[in-house]
């Protein structure tokens, strides 16, 4: 296991940006840059393929759509044109990469001052590796005996296609960007090089002091190979030495699923209630919770599969709201896209699945939610929800691809609502933006999300008590 610390010099990278007036008008931005094509991806990674599509001929740019947010800023970052997952923290967001259209990776985390949204500024670049893609980051205050101060975890995944995969060292990457704008790399956890990475992660600092970060590796139960493990969870306490303290993996037939990707897999992993719980979302097989107070013994508490079962019954990606009484599955179903006219049971696009958490061995369905476009089959776009992050106890902020950032709420019988929207403008061949993630920032009453082709949107909910 290979562990360094190396200064990383900030990037001058031009920075797109855009001034807008105070009502956030879906005019003053109808004429945003195009964003670059994605290359089509391998069968063999959900995940690395091809968003977005392509307008029908004659279609016109549209501007943004606002409803009930202001559009503060915009980046169109260094140009890559396939970007990941973000997070925003302490007015910075942290905005990961994919393999962009040539397959060779590299492009990292790109670092953005929001301490002017209507200007964003990128300030430095957490690297990665040629040929490999670090699309998930999260950011944590940390405090240990060894270090304080604010860590940057990222995960390092191949990338399919380039005929590289063999040499690549997947795992995650540990920075100090304790100052932003000049991150060092403390270390990396490296995992067997050819193997699946770290697809999506998480951190967290425990009562006990324990750094805590977890690696869920995508798809590597397919690989079938003895020892691969789904799930990875290493000690950073040290951070310059992260050790492996725990593994696990549900242990099933990787392909007896159901519906269009009929696959069972682990794809999201995420800590509660101070790092002793683990939800795993495992796709077809449910959101599966564990007890990780002993990190070396994961004991499993509940298992929740999507019901009523959906078309696809993916388990995507989790969060808890209303203080930890309800459990949001998000379920990234493509259907219509993946297999038009398959005859599905529900038909549509994914949609947001409430439980109640009340009763953690035992979650039981709440109700759902879903917008117009995710209950229709059109295939112009991807209108599916991929992650929620909570506001409060029930504000929920959803990035929604070509549904672009929903803001919705439920009430106590199940009942949900759509609150507000906001809609990146089409580029100026009218195909429409992907976004992939969002992020909240109260200390600057922001919300970040992150466009696959188009880079960084900054936008701000009015009317919402508390932001």
């Amino acid at each position: 296991m290979a562990r360094s610390r190396v200064p990383v010099g900030a990037l001058g990278l031009a920075v797109v940006a855009m001034l807008v007036g105070g009502s956030g008008s879906a005019s003053a931005v109808s004429g945003s840059a195009p964003r670059p094509g994605v290359a089509a991806a391998p069968e063999h990674d959900h995940h690395d393929r091809q968003f977005g599509r392509a307008a029908p001929a004659g279609t016109s740019p549209r501007p943004a759509t606002l409803e009930r947010f202001r559009l503060l800023g915009h980046s169109g970052l260094d140009g890559f044109g396939d970007y990941g997952d973000l997070y925003a923290h302490r007015g910075y967001a942290y905005v990961g990469s994919r393999c962009g259209a040539a397959r060779q990776g590299g492009d990292g985390v790109q670092v953005v001052d929001l301490s002017r949204p209507a200007r964003p500024r990128t300030v430095a670049t957490l690297p990665n590796p040629a040929f490999t893609r670090a699309e998930d980051v999260t950011v944590r205050d940390v405090r240990t005996p060894t270090f304080t101060g604010t860590i940057a975890v990222v995960g390092i995944q191949a990338c399919f296609g380039s005929g590289h995969e063999p040499e690549v060292v997947p795992g995650l990457r540990f920075y100090d960007v304790t100052r932003p704008a000049h991150p060092v790399l403390l270390s990396h956890w490296d995992l067997a090089p050819g193997t699946i990475g770290c697809h999506e992660i998480d951190a967290v600092q425990r009562a006990d002091g324990a750094f805590l970060a977890v690696c869920a590796r995508n798809l590597v139960d397919h690989e079938r190979s003895a020892g691969a493990t789904a799930i990875q969870l290493v000690d950073a306490t040290a951070p310059a030495a992260p050790r492996a303290v725990g593994a696990w993996t549900l242990g099933l037939d990787p392909d007896s699923g159901v519906g269009c990707l009929s696959h069972q897999f682990s794809h999201s992993a995420r800590f509660t209630d101070r790092g002793t719980a683990l939800w795993v979302s495992y796709w077809d097989a449910g959101t599966v919770h564990l007890d990780v107070t002993d990190p070396a013994a994961p004991a499993v508490v509940s298992s929740t599969k999507i019901l009523p079962l959906d078309e696809d019954g993916d388990n995507h990606s989790m969060t808890l709201a209303n203080g930890g009484k309800w459990l949001i599955i998000n379920t990234e179903d493509f259907s219509p896209g993946d297999c038009p006219g398959s005859g599905n049971q529900v038909g549509g696009w994914g949609e947001v699945y409430v439980y109640d958490n009340s009763t953690p061995a035992q979650p039981t369905f709440l109700g759902t939610f879903s917008t117009g476009d995710s209950r229709s089959s059109r295939t112009d776009g991807d209108f599916t929800d991929h992650n929620t992050e909570v506001f409060g106890s029930d504000q929920f902020f959803s990035s929604w691809y070509a549904g672009g950032v929903v803001w919705w709420t439920m009430n106590d019988q199940g009942v949900s609502r759509q609150l507000g929207r906001f809609v990146p403008p089409t580029a100026a061949d009218g195909s429409l933006a992907e976004i992939w993630g969002v992020s909240i920032d109260p200390t600057r009453h922001l919300i970040v999300a992150s466009d696959i082709r188009g880079g960084l949107w900054i936008i701000q909910p009015t009317g919402l008590a508390g932001f």
